[in-house]
């Protein structure tokens, strides 16, 4: 079982993506493309086993 480990990158995008409110924007803001930031989430969701954020309408909320 292959054990993965978060790192700085994700936590600074994620805060980037929640200042934004938009994974265009935050990527944007990042110079990263907008699937580069979307699959850096998902990885950190995962290696959290929690949402984080509800994707809608090209927006984005924080879970609680």
């Amino acid at each position: 079982m292959k054990c993965q480990i978060m790192n700085l990158n994700q936590l600074y995008y994620f805060n980037e993506l929640v200042k934004q409110h938009q994974f265009s924007s935050a990527a944007k803001r990042l110079h990263i493309s907008q699937p580069s930031l979307s699959n850096s989430i998902k990885t950190l969701e995962k290696e959290l086993h929690y949402n984080l954020i509800e994707r809608r309408n090209g927006r984005i909320e924080l879970t609680e």
